[in-house]
């Protein structure tokens, strides 16, 4: 094999790597990386809420998970903006996205109770203790703003728009 020839394996990765981070992956804003990170979270609150069901030591997961979520928020609007107010497109994308977050949360959070009621005896999940309680509500809130950083990020573009100056 000679030293100058394309490692298939490592193109392929390269590819991946750049469909998933995109174009402007050097900015830390990128709404890819940030949908992918909010996942991650996503998959840590869920994996915390269901440790703390089966009894064991996972309120400090979904607090984790709920944390980084929001640590993840601050630093990508201090990235993208960092001190300047919001311009009315970022306004508005803001509490569309924070409608999204709350009312898909709500939702889910009122499916549950619903069904709760009926399934409680077939073996679905109640809290019965008060740290279970604790991981059930951080739980709610790390996915509002988990899911609200998807939508922002899913309705943010991936590039900075390109200004036309015709004067």
């Amino acid at each position: 094999m000679m030293a100058y020839e394309r490692k298939r394996v490592i193109t392929r990765m390269d590819r991946v790597a750049m469909e998933v981070s995109g174009l402007n992956a050097q900015g830390g804003a990128n709404p890819r990386l940030s949908i992918l990170a909010n996942l991650v979270f996503l998959a840590a609150g869920i994996a915390g809420l269901v440790l703390c069901a089966r009894g064991d030591f996972g309120s400090g997961i979904v607090f984790g998970a709920m944390f980084a979520a929001s640590t993840h928020t601050v630093i990508v609007e201090q990235r993208m903006r960092g001190n300047a107010p919001r311009d009315e497109r970022e306004r508005a994308i803001f509490w569309k996205a924070t409608a999204i977050g709350a009312s898909v949360s709500c939702v889910l959070a009122a499916g549950w109770v619903m069904f709760l009621g009926n399934f409680v005896d077939d073996g679905m999940w109640m809290p019965n203790q008060p740290e279970e309680w604790r991981a059930a509500g951080l739980f709610i809130l790390g996915l509002m703003i988990q899911i609200a950083n998807i939508a922002a990020a899913w309705m943010t573009p991936p590039y900075p728009a390109e200004l036309l100056d015709e004067e």
